[in-house]
């Protein structure tokens, strides 16, 4: 036989799981060529494609190995007694096998033999899906970009002399955009140091209070910034609304090289500048006619900050604990406020 046979196909993970078949090795004694593949090289080929699946076990630990077939053709073209004659892994030979007895032969009519005895050896590789080229590598996956929701509180020493800054129970509500991500590994996929770049809107529910605000310390008010009970109308929202843009450093420890199936814990510090303030408001005046109001300011909001964080999960999904080890807002503009918040996170690969 001149015939060479060859198959590749994709893992479930990424990664290339491919199996090449080598020259049969006839041994009967004719010259002819007895048996032949129906549709030739090609359609072997296209067979053993849609045929063969990479065992998952072997393209986890990475298993390569060459499986050593024999096998009896008889003249009916059916393929029996496939036996394994040199053995690379038990999940290997067992998909050796199931393929070669899928396989259907012409016989050259020419030939008196009743059946004729070949040997195949497939060869199993786990490798890349593609040539390397400069543009892609195989670093861990990082667990930063996606989206961040949650909700918390603000704490402080003394929250009964500023009730409006906790004026209900998970007043703080915070949407994360996390646009970047890089990881520099440190230990294989195992561990790893990830940064990258994320936008931040924070929102406090202010319930019936009115933000009062200046630039400088009026007499007989230590504070530059606080608020006052409204008694005289209902707001149907009321919101002191800030952006920031943050820059995390994060230690990072997962259970797989890419997102998919793997199990991730970071935790570490993220830095952020603060962008700017807003204070709105909406409802209805006592005549009956609706308002909404927006007053931009930076509102004494410190320009830098940090907070700690943590974050794990499975595959794309998971949750977060953030606390700030900075104040909010600068000194002596009101309490010193450290946010706590909580929430899910939906990890995106772009």
């Amino acid at each position: 036989m001149k015939n060479i046979l060859a198959i590749s196909l994709l893992s479930f993970l990424g990664v290339s799981a491919w199996a090449q078949a080598s020259e049969p090795i006839i041994t009967t004694t004719l010259e002819e060529e007895c048996a032949m593949y129906p549709t030739g090289y090609e359609g072997l080929m296209k067979f053993i494609n849609n045929e063969v699946n990479y065992p998952q076990d072997c393209v986890d630990q990475g298993i390569s190995g060459k499986v050593y077939v024999r096998f009896v053709v008889d003249r009916s073209g059916n393929v029996s007694k496939a036996t394994v004659t040199k053995s690379a892994h038990p999940s290997l030979d067992k998909e050796a096998l199931r393929v070669t007895n899928l396989l259907h032969w012409n016989w050259n009519p020419a030939c008196k033999d009743s059946a004729m005895y070949m040997s195949l050896p497939i060869n199993f590789e786990v490798g890349d899906d593609t040539e390397p080229s400069e543009d892609e590598d195989d670093k861990p996956s990082p667990h930063f970009s996606g989206i961040d929701i949650g909700f918390g509180n603000l704490m402080m020493d003394n929250p009964t002399d500023y009730p409006y800054w906790n004026a209900s129970d998970l007043n703080v509500f915070t949407l994360g955009f996390n646009l970047f991500e890089y990881k520099l590994p440190i230990f294989k996929q195992y561990l790893g140091l990830t940064t990258g770049l994320g936008f931040n809107l924070s929102s406090v529910d202010l319930g019936q209070y009115d933000l009062v605000h200046t630039s400088t310390v009026p007499g007989g008010n230590n504070d530059t910034l606080w608020a006052v009970l409204n008694t005289s109308q209902s707001y149907r929202s009321n919101n002191f609304t800030h952006t920031s843009l943050s820059l995390p450093l994060l230690f990072e420890v997962c259970s797989k090289a890419k997102t998919k199936n793997s199990f991730y814990l970071n935790v570490g510090a993220v830095g952020y500048w603060t962008a700017g303030g807003s204070w709105s408001t909406r409802g209805k005046y006592s005549n009956g006619d609706s308002f909404q109001n927006t007053v931009n300011s930076r509102f004494q909001l410190a320009p830098f900050g940090a907070y700690a964080t943590t974050r794990l999960g499975f595959d794309h999904y998971g949750l977060f604990v953030n606390y700030n080890l900075t104040p909010l807002f600068k000194k002596s503009a009101t309490a010193t406020l450290y946010p706590l918040t909580f929430g899910i996170t939906l990890n995106l690969d772009y």
